[in-house]
């Protein structure tokens, strides 16, 4: 794949970027009686416990959706929508991008609110390391591990930082392995990702990516 047509994908793909605006929750005005205070404290604790175990398990979850690959579905759609961009506005076209987007939502939504889906999406931030695989090339990307930890700081409890370590392999070479870093912050509103990023320590990743690919 040249220069050319990979600046083209990126332009299918993204969007212009969205701010990204998250509401903290604030703590309740005024002072609780003793004893309430307590029987309040003892109903919600475990309900926050829950949702910080199950915030977890979502981000979890993301990271093997989006760190195991390749996606086959993901990169026939791609290519199929890539593959209108001569005779933009077609019917054709527009039907492959309508594919691409539907299967984008079904495998993310029911992690992602709408706008943290479409934010992440025009950032560019899903399917970053398989965007620009055909079939000719052979390759397997595997998570291996990863670490997620609620944010410390009590103003920006929804938020989770995230560590991965995936493992990235082609025929004929050693397999390597890349650290990557990332943040998650919940929406407190709908209890779904509403921000979501992830990226390398270094660019060797993306460099194997786009010699795979046939980039520059």
């Amino acid at each position: 794949m040249n220069v050319h047509s990979t600046r083209k994908r990126i332009e299918i793909l993204t969007t212009l970027a969205l701010a990204c605006i998250i509401t903290l929750g604030c703590s309740p005005k005024g002072v609780v009686i003793e004893k309430k205070e307590k029987k309040i404290e003892t109903e919600i604790s475990p309900t926050i416990e829950q949702s910080v175990e199950g915030n977890i398990k979502t981000i979890e979850t993301v990271l093997k959706l989006e760190l195991n690959g390749p996606d086959e579905q993901y990169i026939q759609l791609v290519n199929a929508a890539m593959d209108g961009t001569e005779d933009q506005g077609s019917v054709k076209q527009k039907e492959d991008e309508m594919r691409l987007t539907s299967y984008m939502k079904k495998k993310y939504l029911p992690y992602f609110s709408e706008d943290g889906l479409s934010r992440t999406e025009s950032v560019g931030m899903l399917f970053q390391y398989q965007s620009f695989y055909t079939f000719e090339e052979e390759y397997q990307l595997r998570l291996l591990s990863s670490e997620v930890k609620q944010s410390e700081i009590d103003t920006a409890s929804n938020q989770y930082l995230i560590k991965a370590t995936v493992e990235f392999s082609t025929p004929g070479e050693e397999p390597s392995q890349h650290e990557l870093e990332g943040k998650a912050i919940f929406s407190t509103k709908e209890g779904k990702i509403g921000y979501f990023q992830l990226g390398q320590k270094d660019q060797t990743l993306s460099k194997k990516i786009l010699e795979l690919g046939g980039g520059e």
